[in-house]
């Protein structure tokens, strides 16, 4: 490993003695100038920034935030969500379920057709659903179908046990009409349907899975794409230059391009938050997100106060805890873990954003079973509490504990905030060795850890060093399944604490079949509490919301669940 060792410039200093004479200086304070809004951006063009690179954008392998972001642009899946969370038709116009529950019917609309003039069909749906649940692709959301909605025969497919994907519950009944078979009732479906960009509701081009095209290039890409991929969404992807910008123009083939008004997306490359915040003021973007320690002269000036945006993002992020390596091991440490960290003391202090709600629970609020008026649920901060944990696990003066590894990802403020997290650890008797990278590398190495999809050769939490590490999940749609059982299940793709229950996973299964959502709620909150209070397997620190500046007159659009489709805002 390479480390940056600091070069320490040695100067000779020569003092003088002088005569000690008093001098007074009358000094005038500069005031610091107006924020004035200005846009620079040509007519007609968004400039949007993004946090990292995205990892695809192929539709069935983008999984994480930004590759999400940039997909949603350039796919039209077959339903939205309006800004009250509402189910709204895109490529379909309806869902229809069967009295059961396990059988739905989806109608596309008429006329749509692909950026290469050839019309989008039922069956472009059933291949983009068997392209997920190919081992080779690979996407973890392949959970979704297999597990979650239970789709006919979709597990088989997904392990390699059924070579012929025909055989899945999914069809296309005519070129505008797809079926859904399930082999429990899924009374959710629709929000699933409905979820920030579904890949069971992606389409995927007939080039594609006949191995004539490619979807999309895979970012980094260092040059101008002269011919982007085949999408049948808003947006084409017309330049993507690796470390710098993607950009996307309006597609004329899309179906619904006349109330199209952004005619250009620029997303721009700014990791750190500072740069985003200094183009803002610049006028070089529309949006930006910005460093904690700038809040208190965000709030005071007027003219960024009104362009300050507080919006609701269902979402927490939270600590995973490494159950099978290390002091972590030892469920008594993990909720000395649990009791050390003051999630308030992170928002007013590090943050200094008092609108956060700290999480002590999971299920956010807005979300039915949310459990955060119920404080026996979960672990609150009490330092007392945790050296007694410590000592109950065997740690004292004579045993100290051994020093645990914390990793996080450093985009926006996850510097500051894991720092503070790993000196309060320190602060009850728990040394932090704190291990940060960027969000490609981070989650690359977590995922050798955890490949329950199908990756024979991963490795696993007790073959990897790290103790807790840092992960964030925005629901992707209003029902805690989205969490609790997509994310946080022994089985999930997306959880690395390498932690297991019996009793967990048939909560899960039973919540699933349950149609009544009353009776799934509650089936909900009984698992929540295995997974904070019994094993402790992971830490919750604070709810998301979705805190931005947008310029005047920018009219926006931000979803409650998932990202933004730019298709519905207008820029002046």
């Amino acid at each position: 490993m390479v480390t940056a060792v600091p070069v320490v410039e040695t100067r000779v200093v020569e003092v003088t003695r002088e005569v000690e004479r008093t001098v007074v200086v009358t000094a005038t304070p500069v005031p610091t100038p107006a924020y004035a809004s200005k846009i620079n951006a040509a007519a007609g063009t968004l400039v949007y920034p993004i946090a990292s690179e995205p990892t695809s954008l192929d539709p069935q392998e983008a999984d994480d935030e930004v590759s999400t972001l940039v997909a949603a642009q350039l796919y039209e899946g077959l339903f939205d969500l309006d800004a009250n969370g509402a189910i709204v038709p895109a490529a379909a116009q309806e869902v229809t379920a069967a009295s059961d529950s396990k059988t739905y019917t989806v109608t596309l609309r008429s006329g749509m057709t692909w950026s290469n003039g050839q019309p989008v069909t039922a069956q472009n749906y059933v291949d983009g659903v068997c392209r997920l649940l190919d081992p080779a692709v690979g996407n973890p959301y392949y959970y979704l179908l297999t597990d979650i909605a239970a789709v006919t025969r979709a597990k088989e497919y997904a392990s390699g046990d059924l070579a012929d994907c025909t055989k899945v519950g999914v069809k296309a009944i005519d070129p505008l009409t797809l079926q859904i078979a399930l082999d429990r009732p899924a009374a959710f479906l629709p929000k699933l349907l409905a979820m920030s960009l579904f890949w069971p509701a992606t389409p995927a081009p007939s080039a594609v899975i006949s191995g004539t095209g490619v979807i999309s290039g895979t970012a980094p890409i260092s040059t101008t794409l002269p011919a982007g991929p085949v999408v049948n969404g808003p947006y084409l992807l017309a330049e993507q230059v690796a470390n710098d910008h993607i950009t996307l123009k309006k597609n004329p083939s899309y179906w619904n391009a006349a109330q199209v008004d952004v005619e250009q997306i620029e997303f721009k490359l700014l990791p750190d938050p500072a740069k985003q915040l200094a183009r803002y003021e610049a006028g070089d973007v529309q949006v930006a997100e910005f460093p904690a320690s700038e809040t208190p002269r965000i709030e005071a000036d007027p003219g960024f106060k009104q362009e300050l945006q507080k919006l609701i993002r269902p979402g927490v992020s939270y600590l995973g805890l490494n159950t099978q390596s290390g002091p972590t091991a030892d469920p008594a440490v993990r909720r000395a873990m649990a009791q050390a960290i003051d999630r308030q003391f992170l928002i007013n202090e590090v943050l200094k954003q008092p609108w956060h709600v700290p999480a002590q629970t999971l299920i956010p609020p807005g979300v039915p079973g949310y459990q955060g008026d119920k404080p026996d649920v979960g672990l609150p901060y009490n330092p007392e509490a945790a050296r007694a944990a410590l000592a109950e696990a065997g740690y004292g003066p004579d045993k100290p504990v051994p020093p645990v590894e914390l990793w996080y990802n450093r985009e926006g403020n996850n510097e500051a905030i894991f720092k503070a997290v790993g000196a309060m650890l320190e602060a009850v008797g728990i040394p932090v060795r704190l291990v940060s990278s960027n969000w490609n590398v981070y989650r690359d190495a977590l995922d050798a850890c955890n490949k329950p999809n199908r990756a024979s050769a991963s490795k696993t939490p007790a073959q990897c060093p790290y103790n807790l590490y840092r992960m964030g999940w925005v629901m992707d749609y209003a029902d805690a399944s989205s969490l609790l059982d997509v994310v946080l299940s022994p089985k999930s793709a997306f959880q690395y604490t390498g932690w297991k229950s019996a009793d967990y996973e048939k909560l899960m299964a039973a919540a699933a079949a349950e149609p009544d959502e009353t009776k799934r709620v509650a089936l909900y909150n009984q698992a929540e509490r295995i997974l904070l209070n019994d094993q402790v397997a992971v830490i919750p620190l604070q709810y998301y919301d979705r805190t931005v500046l947008v310029k005047n007159g920018v009219a926006f659009n931000y979803p409650p669940f998932g990202p933004p489709r730019f298709k519905d805002w207008k820029i002046p």
